[in-house]
């Protein structure tokens, strides 16, 4: 057993790992297996923890390191190192208060990832200060009673001691209070395992003549959590995660911290072995010539089981996180596996259609200048040669779409070209006698089938016959059996039969019937369509009469009007002239009157008026 003495912060009063401690847990003690000894208390027995501690290593005094942590933080007092068992304890100070600061909501942190919680009791802080009191301490682990199961929890759960340090040694009848008065937790699991967790009450004198091994040492064992031994590197992680819970004011959750340093630890396994398939991979994709898309596929499969099995044989923390990042990693392959493929087509359509055009270059080119006579013959080997050439230089997965895009395009330019130059090369006179061949076979065959169709027509005729007198017989035999075989169920079967045709027929009617109803609705909706425009048509003619019979009114209400003043003229003119009759008459006798007489007549007001221009006036009037 090793002991070294520290004196530095892990911690400090924010709950942020601070150098040293990030220093020390990372790089010195990664990979190490740590036990934790956890001293707690008020900061009134902060100094008495120290030389607690001081006295249990054989250091002596300690007052200069009293001096140096008198902190707020989260301090490594010292660490001993087991050569033979293979493990680290490190014994960690830290003050509890009700300030509610960052550094106070961590404590209840501290103890779960503790081994052995020491917390020690002077009368001037409260039995809060004291584990399995505090109430950090309790609300986290009523989380993780709520989020796992009891062995886990039972296995993350510390050992506990308290030291009474007060002078009326007091604290033995305030923790038997405090647990009769106020009950310790609402779960009755969680008492369980403070019950059993519990080690004992010790007094200043009683560990006077103890050394480490005698007051802690069965106790300060390796810490599980989650079924693994905590190490450098699992104590800096979720000291980190937790500090940035407080910092955020979430809920601090020690299952959430654990599942986030799983996750980070399962992505960079990950990301090792999505590098481990990328480096085997994409070298593949790469060749020249490319690889078969098979070879790939097999390929593929290997280095992707083998980058699970790296990621599977790497990552043995217990998380759901794990099935996740297992999860996206599958994807990750999967989308680099869509990228590499479409790179390896890519590559194979270029390779292929390279091929294709230098191998049909050469053929088609051999084969155009070969004999007059002999084109088509060498058209179709210089296919043949190019479909053969080219299946055996191919390579990858686009060889078939560009052989396929040869045969859709060179191959039938190719044909094209052959069928024109044919035609060009076949004179009337070969057209003519492929002509004549022709009609001469026409004639030839119409004359066999017109025989074949005599024979056919005599066959089916003496088949005929003969189908009549199978028939006939099958008549008679039936009539026979009818006979024979008078039973209730024969005539049923026959009333069945007899139902069925007359079935068959109601359907054909039906059928019948439906067409005909189909094209009576049909004409129906002709005639209603004709229906309706002929009462528009009837609609607009009313309209048109009406306007007729308005204006014919109006018409002959202007004529009776017009009647009327002609009759009021005619009369008007009647009086008019009855009038310069009468007047004629009396200006007659006036002017047989007297010329004094006459100016006496038409004498007025204002003067006289000349009897020759009232004459002419009215006259014209």
């Amino acid at each position: 057993m090793a002991t070294t003495w520290h004196g530095v912060e892990l911690a400090d009063a924010s709950g942020s790992l601070t150098s040293n401690g990030a220093r020390l847990l990372e790089n010195e003690l990664h990979e190490e297996h740590l036990a934790v000894v956890l001293l707690i208390g008020s900061p009134s027995t902060r100094a008495a923890r120290v030389q607690l501690v001081s006295k249990l290593l054989g250091k002596g005094e300690a007052k200069e390191d009293v001096a140096v942590l008198s902190g707020e933080g989260l301090v490594l007092l010292a660490s001993i190192t087991y050569v033979e068992k293979d493990f680290y304890v490190l014994i960690l100070d830290v003050n509890t208060s009700e300030t509610g600061e960052a550094l106070e909501q961590l404590i209840g942190a501290f103890c779960v990832l503790s081994s052995l919680v020491v917390s020690c009791y002077d009368e001037i802080g409260s039995t809060q200060c004291i584990v399995p009191f505090l109430p950090q301490f309790q609300s986290l682990f009523q989380t993780l009673m709520r989020e796992f199961a009891i062995m886990e929890v039972f296995e993350m759960f510390p050992k506990m001691i308290n030291i009474d340090l007060s002078p009326s040694r007091s604290l033995k009848d305030k923790l038997a209070d405090t647990e009769k008065d106020e009950r310790l937790s609402s779960v009755e699991a969680l008492e369980s395992l403070i019950r059993f967790k519990k080690v004992e009450l010790f007094y200043p004198l009683d560990i006077a003549q103890m050394n480490y091994d005698e007051f802690c040492g069965s106790h300060a064992t390796v810490k599980r959590l989650f079924g693994l031994e905590m190490n450098g590197e699992i104590l800096a992680a979720l000291l980190r995660k937790l500090s940035i819970q407080v910092f955020q004011h979430e809920p601090l959750d020690l299952g959430t911290a654990w599942d986030d340093f799983v996750e980070d630890k399962c992505r960079l396994l990950a990301e090792d072995a999505l590098s481990t398939y990328v480096d085997c991979v994409h070298p593949s994709v790469l060749e020249h010539p490319p690889m078969e898309l098979k070879a790939f596929t097999q390929l593929h499969e290997e280095i992707w089981r083998l980058s699970m099995d790296v990621y599977h044989s790497a990552s043995k923390h217990k998380s759901s996180r794990y099935r996740t990042v297992r999860n996206k990693l599958k994807a990750d392959i999967r989308a680099h596996y869509d990228t590499e493929l479409g790179i390896l087509t890519q590559a194979s359509r270029e390779f292929c259609a390279e091929l294709r055009q230098t191998l049909w270059a050469e053929l088609y080119t051999s084969a155009t200048h070969s004999r007059d006579g002999d084109t088509f013959t060498a058209i179709l080997a210089a296919i043949q040669d190019f479909d053969k050439l080219f299946n055996e230089k191919a390579r990858g997965p686009e060889k078939a779409s560009v052989l396929r895009d040869f045969y859709q395009h060179e191959a039938i330019d190719a044909f094209k070209q052959l069928e024109n130059v044919v035609i060009q090369q076949l004179s009337e006179s070969r057209l003519k006698e492929l002509r004549l061949q022709l009609e001469k076979d026409f004639e030839n065959k119409k004359v066999a089938l017109v025989e074949h169709f005599k024979q056919e027509e005599a066959q089916l005729r003496a088949g005929m016959v003969r189908d009549l007198d199978t028939m006939q017989k099958m008549h008679e035999a039936k009539a026979a059996r009818v006979k024979i075989d008078g039973s209730e169920a024969k005539w049923l079967r026959d009333e069945i039969n007899e139902m069925k045709r007359q079935n068959n027929e109601l359907q054909e009617k039906t059928i019948v019937l439906e067409h005909t109803q189909q094209d009576t609705a049909n004409k129906k909706a002709v005639l209603a369509m004709k229906v309706d425009e002929l009462e528009i048509a009837v609609h607009h003619e009313i309209a048109n009469r009406t306007e007729i019979l308005e204006l014919g009114e109006k018409t002959f209400r202007i004529e009776v009007e017009l009647h009327d003043l002609t009759r009021q003229l005619r009369k008007t003119t009647e009086e008019k002239k009855e009038l310069q009759k009468k007047l004629s008459e009396f200006l007659l006798k006036v002017t047989a009157l007297p010329q004094a007489l006459q100016q006496h007549l038409f004498c007025m007001e204002n003067g006289q008026v000349d009897f020759a221009e009232a004459l002419t006036s009215f006259m014209s009037e």
